[in-house]
Protein backbone atom coordinates (compact mmCIF):
# COMPACT_ATOMS: atom_id res chain seq x y z
CA UNK A 1 0.00 0.00 0.00
CA UNK A 2 2.90 2.10 0.97
CA UNK A 3 4.49 1.85 -2.22
CA UNK A 4 0.65 2.11 -4.03
CA UNK A 5 0.62 5.55 -2.00
CA UNK A 6 4.03 6.74 -2.40
CA UNK A 7 4.07 7.85 0.89
CA UNK A 8 4.73 6.44 4.78
CA UNK A 9 1.54 5.20 6.54
CA UNK A 10 0.71 5.24 9.93
CA UNK A 11 -2.04 3.20 11.91
CA UNK A 12 -3.43 5.01 14.74
CA UNK A 13 -4.47 2.78 17.58
CA UNK A 14 -6.57 4.78 20.35
CA UNK A 15 -6.35 2.74 23.67
CA UNK A 16 -8.93 3.98 26.53
CA UNK A 17 -11.05 2.05 29.48
CA UNK A 18 -7.71 0.15 30.91
CA UNK A 19 -9.52 0.90 33.86
CA UNK A 20 -11.90 -1.18 33.44
CA UNK A 21 -9.57 -4.27 32.47
CA UNK A 22 -8.33 -6.42 34.98
CA UNK A 23 -4.81 -6.18 36.05
CA UNK A 24 -3.08 -8.23 33.89
CA UNK A 25 -4.94 -7.03 30.79
CA UNK A 26 -3.64 -3.65 31.67
CA UNK A 27 -0.04 -5.17 31.86
CA UNK A 28 -0.48 -7.19 28.52
CA UNK A 29 -2.00 -4.18 26.63
CA UNK A 30 1.36 -2.06 27.87
CA UNK A 31 3.48 -4.63 27.11
CA UNK A 32 2.01 -5.59 23.31
CA UNK A 33 2.37 -1.46 22.68
CA UNK A 34 5.86 -1.48 23.96
CA UNK A 35 6.64 -4.79 21.80
CA UNK A 36 4.78 -3.20 18.52
CA UNK A 37 7.10 -0.17 19.36
CA UNK A 38 10.11 -1.50 19.63
CA UNK A 39 10.91 -0.96 15.95
CA UNK A 40 12.27 2.33 15.21
CA UNK A 41 10.09 1.94 11.43
CA UNK A 42 6.87 0.46 13.15
CA UNK A 43 4.04 2.00 11.55
CA UNK A 44 2.28 2.15 14.59
CA UNK A 45 1.35 5.33 16.35
CA UNK A 46 -0.92 4.72 20.13
CA UNK A 47 -2.94 7.37 21.98
CA UNK A 48 -3.15 6.04 25.87
CA UNK A 49 -5.41 7.78 27.68
CA UNK A 50 -5.41 6.36 31.47
CA UNK A 51 -5.56 7.32 34.71
CA UNK A 52 -1.81 6.60 35.82
CA UNK A 53 -3.46 6.75 39.31
CA UNK A 54 -5.27 3.65 38.57
CA UNK A 55 -2.86 1.90 35.84
CA UNK A 56 -0.11 2.31 38.11
CA UNK A 57 -1.08 -0.04 41.24
CA UNK A 58 -2.68 -2.89 38.13
CA UNK A 59 1.03 -2.83 37.17
CA UNK A 60 2.71 -3.17 40.38
CA UNK A 61 0.25 -5.91 41.35
CA UNK A 62 1.19 -8.01 38.58
CA UNK A 63 4.99 -7.99 38.82
CA UNK A 64 5.41 -7.18 34.66
CA UNK A 65 7.87 -4.32 35.71
CA UNK A 66 10.40 -7.01 37.06
CA UNK A 67 13.90 -5.69 35.76
CA UNK A 68 11.74 -2.91 34.01
CA UNK A 69 11.62 -0.42 36.27
CA UNK A 70 11.40 0.12 39.73
CA UNK A 71 7.51 1.43 40.01
CA UNK A 72 4.59 1.82 37.96
CA UNK A 73 5.10 5.25 37.28
CA UNK A 74 8.64 4.59 35.78
CA UNK A 75 7.52 1.79 33.85
CA UNK A 76 5.20 4.55 32.37
CA UNK A 77 7.26 7.01 31.49
CA UNK A 78 9.60 5.04 29.77
CA UNK A 79 6.58 3.73 27.90
CA UNK A 80 4.69 7.16 27.08
CA UNK A 81 7.22 9.05 25.23
CA UNK A 82 4.90 12.59 24.40
CA UNK A 83 2.98 12.62 28.09
CA UNK A 84 0.52 15.79 28.59
CA UNK A 85 -2.44 15.52 31.69
CA UNK A 86 -5.74 17.44 31.18
CA UNK A 87 -6.66 19.23 34.71
CA UNK A 88 -10.11 18.12 36.87
CA UNK A 89 -12.72 20.65 36.05
CA UNK A 90 -14.65 22.00 39.08
CA UNK A 91 -18.56 22.46 39.36
CA UNK A 92 -18.07 26.19 38.69
CA UNK A 93 -15.79 25.68 35.50
CA UNK A 94 -18.48 23.43 33.89
CA UNK A 95 -21.41 25.73 34.97
CA UNK A 96 -19.52 28.58 32.84
CA UNK A 97 -18.93 26.01 29.91
CA UNK A 98 -22.63 25.41 29.95
CA UNK A 99 -24.21 29.00 30.03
Amino acid sequence: MEIFERRRLRVVLEITSLDLCLPEKVAGVLNAVNTLLSDANAPFIFILAVDPSVVVPCLEQTGCMKGLADNGYLFLSRSVSLPFSIPDVGARSRLRCLE
